[in-house]
């Protein structure tokens, strides 16, 4: 087995889990089918098979990688591996959640009317999605995938013979930024003329954990990511 086949694997078993999310909450008194249901699964399968051949083709040029799945494949000591990753992931899943408890119970009601933030509460996303889906298949498409290239398309771009923490840091801010956009399209469909402060207060609140997981990938490895991505949705949970 190579590191492609478990990214693949764990991406789409993420997306696989959009499954145990009960989409008809969106669109009250409609079911959807079991056909519908997997049709939705289509696009974000064919961007996590995109985004795990981009990252397997660029992160190593740009000192990127995924340092935990390596060594176990290679026989080497992963607990090492672990005691370098696993302080920073979960400070810094900590931090995320924090700030996703303050988003949730402080600054979403403040920006947003009642009607709309009742909407945003119904649509509960289990647990397991949030980890499998949020957590892994995110982290593939974000950091795996788009992170890494456009960290390689700026190396080229300015012809850089060196990968200077400038052009990473760039990377990390485009993709996170992107991150965050991403989330727009479900405001959307449960409002579809939100306040400005709260298209704002929805873009900075998955923009800065955005920008914490980039780091964490580039200075840890994909798996510090994924794992401080994952904590920081127990914690949220267990805080609700």
């Amino acid at each position: 087995m190579k590191r492609w086949h478990i990214l693949l694997i764990i991406g789409l078993t993420g997306v696989a889990s959009l499954l145990l999310a009960t989409f008809e909450q969106l669109i009250p008194g409609q079911q959807a089918s079991l056909a519908m249901r997997l049709l939705i699964l289509v696009q974000p399968a064919i961007l996590t098979v995109t985004a795990v051949a981009t990252g397997q083709a660029l992160a190593a040029k740009l000192g990127l990688g995924a340092p935990l799945i390596d060594s176990w494949l290679q026989g080497d000591n992963t607990r090492a591996v672990l005691r370098r990753q696993l302080p920073p992931a979960l400070a810094a899943g900590i931090a995320v959640a924090v700030l996703m408890i303050i988003y949730s119970s402080v600054i979403l009601p403040l920006v947003t009317d009642a009607a709309t933030l009742a909407k945003m509460t119904r649509f509960d996303v289990p647990l397991a999605t949030r980890i499998l889906y949020g957590s892994i298949t995110e982290e593939l498409l974000t950091r795996w995938g788009l992170m890494s290239f456009f960290a390689w398309a700026l190396w080229r771009t300015t012809g850089s013979g060196e990968i200077r923490s400038s052009l990473v840091w760039a990377a990390i801010i485009i993709a996170a930024a992107l991150f965050a956009a991403g989330h727009l399209p479900f405001l959307f469909t449960i409002a579809a003329q939100p306040q400005p402060a709260l298209v704002l207060a929805v873009l900075l609140g998955n923009f800065i954990p955005g920008l914490i997981f980039g780091w964490l990938f580039w200075r840890r490895g994909l798996e510090a990511a994924i794992l401080s991505h994952g904590f920081a949705h127990c914690v949220n949970a267990l805080a609700a």
